[in-house]
C-alpha cells in the first residue's frame, strides 16, 4: 500500500458578503449573555488581596509596548497534555485560568478579535491573568489565534499535539474509569469495538469524538473534510509555538521559560530540568487484546488527525530552530499514521520519500495559502458578536457537551 500524502482540493473562495459553507456554526445566533455578566477571578490564582494590590502598582495599564511581559494564550485540546502545561505556568504567574470560562469573562466574548484580545489583555492589566487556556470546540469563524499586529500585541500562542493514538489511548482509559460513558457497563476487553460502534451509530459529542484535535481546530460537528483539515492546519500557522510530544522538554526549556523569565524551582522542578508529560507509563494499553480490524479501523479513522499531527511536528521544530534552540529533538520522518499501523497490525506500508515528514518536505504538508487567506480574511473581520459556544464555562446551555471525555 502507498502512504502518501492524500491530495486535497482547493475549495473556492467565499465571496465578500458571505462566508464559505465550511466556516458556519450549528448555532449562527448569540446567546443571551447574562444581566450581570462580569469578571470573576479565576480559581487557580495564586495572588491573595494584599498581594494583588501590590502587584497592580507594578503592573501595566494600558499597553502591552511598555512591558517585556506575555500574556500566554493557550488552546487546551482535551488529553494533549494541557494540564501539565497549566501547572507550569500556574507555578510562575500572577493568575491563570486552567480552561477561560466564557460565563465569567475570561473569554469567548466577541467574534472580533480587537474586542477579544482587549479583554485578555484587561484582564491581566486589573487581575493579573496571565496564561489564559481555552478549552473548546472553536466556531469556525471564531479567530484564535488572532491575525492582525494589533490583536496580537503582547500575547503569545500556544498549542501542545500528542501523537493521536497515543491521545485515543488516553480517551479510552478515561471511558474504563468512567465506564457508564461506554456502550456497556463492564470493564472489558470489548469495550474499544463497542464504543467504535456506538459513535459510527451516532452517539456523539464535543468531548467524545474521535479526531477531537482536528474537530476543535476547524470546529466541525459532522465528517471530517479536507476543508476541515486545512482550517485546522491554518491555525497551526498562526501559532507562536506549536509543541508536539517530542518537543516539549525542548520548547518549555528553552522558549516557554525564558519567555517571562522564570527562573528558580518549584515544587516539580519545572523550567529546571523538564520532564515529557508521560500519560502512558507502565500502563497496559487497552488495545493490546483487541481484535486488529477494529484497531486498524481506528487508526483508519484517525488519518486527519495523524496528517494534522506530522505537520505540527514539522512546525514545531521549524519554529523551535528559528528561536534558536540548538538541541531540538531529531524528527521522525516515518508518517505517524504509517509507523501506528505497522505497531498495531501485519501491515507494512511504503513511504515515497515526498511523503517523508521532514523540514525539506514542508511544502507538501502546508495548507494552500489562498485557502489560509481567506479563512484570515474572514478571522480579522468579524462582527463585535458574542460567540456560541459549547463546552466547559459557556453560555450556551451545552446541547452537544458531555462530561469527562
Amino acid at each position: 500500500l502507498d502512504g502518501g500524502i492524500p491530495d486535497y482540493i482547493v475549495p473556492t473562495t467565499a465571496s465578500d458578503n458571505k462566508p464559505p459553507s465550511y466556516l458556519k456554526w450549528q448555532d449562527t445566533a448569540p446567546p443571551e449573555t447574562p444581566s450581570n455578566w462580569t469578571f470573576t477571578k479565576p480559581q487557580y490564582c495564586n495572588m491573595c488581596d494584599t498581594c494583588h494590590q501590590k502587584w497592580l502598582q507594578s503592573a501595566p495599564t494600558t499597553s502591552m509596548k511598555n512591558t517585556t511581559e506575555k500574556i500566554i494564550v493557550h488552546y487546551h485540546l482535551q488529553h494533549n497534555a494541557g494540564t501539565n502545561f497549566f501547572a507550569l505556568a500556574h507555578a510562575f504567574t500572577p493568575c491563570a485560568t486552567r480552561a477561560c470560562w466564557q460565563i465569567h469573562k475570561h473569554c469567548l466574548i466577541s467574534y472580533n478579535e480587537e474586542v477579544e484580545a482587549e479583554n485578555i489583555r484587561s484582564n491581566y492589566y486589573q487581575h493579573g491573568v496571565q496564561y489564559v487556556s481555552y478549552e473548546n470546540m472553536l466556531p469556525p469563524r471564531f479567530p484564535l489565534p488572532f491575525v492582525s499586529e494589533s490583536a496580537r500585541e503582547g500575547l503569545f500562542f500556544t498549542i501542545i499535539m500528542r501523537d493521536p493514538m497515543k491521545r485515543l489511548i488516553t480517551w479510552l482509559r478515561q471511558l474504563q474509569k468512567y465506564p457508564g460513558m461506554m456502550a456497556t457497563t463492564k470493564k472489558e476487553v470489548g469495550a474499544p469495538p463497542n464504543f467504535f460502534w456506538s459513535e459510527m451509530e451516532g452517539n456523539r459529542g464535543v468531548y467524545k469524538r474521535e479526531n477531537l484535535n482536528v474537530r476543535w481546530l476547524s470546529g466541525t460537528l459532522d465528517d471530517v473534510t479536507p476543508d476541515h483539515v486545512n482550517i485546522a492546519k491554518c491555525r497551526l500557522q498562526l501559532f507562536d509555538l506549536v509543541i508536539v510530544d517530542t518537543t516539549y522538554d525542548a520548547a518549555v526549556k528553552e522558549v516557554i521559560c525564558p519567555l517571562n523569565n522564570w527562573q528558580g524551582l518549584d515544587e516539580h522542578g519545572r523550567c529546571n530540568g523538564t520532564q515529557t508529560p508521560n500519560h502512558t507509563a507502565k500502563k497496559p494499553d487497552p488495545l493490546n487484546e483487541t481484535d486488529s480490524h477494529f484497531v486498524g479501523a481506528w487508526i483508519e479513522r484517525l488519518r486527519p488527525s495523524f496528517e494534522l499531527y506530522d505537520y505540527a511536528r514539522i512546525l514545531s521544530s521549524l519554529q523551535l530552530k528559528e528561536r534558536g534552540v540548538k538541541d531540538v529533538p531529531e524528527l521522525n520522518e516515518v508518517p505517524s499514521y504509517i509507523e501506528t499501523l505497522a505497531r498495531y497490525t501485519d501491515l507494512k506500508l511504503n513511504t515515497p520519500k515526498e511523503s517523508l515528514v521532514s523540514l525539506k518536505n514542508i511544502d507538501k504538508f502546508h495548507p494552500p495559502k489562498e485557502f489560509c487567506d481567506s479563512l484570515k480574511k474572514v478571522w480579522v473581520s468579524n462582527a463585535d458578536e458574542v460567540p456560541y459556544v459549547n463546552g466547559i464555562g459557556t453560555i450556551g446551555k451545552g446541547r452537544i457537551f458531555t462530561s469527562h471525555g
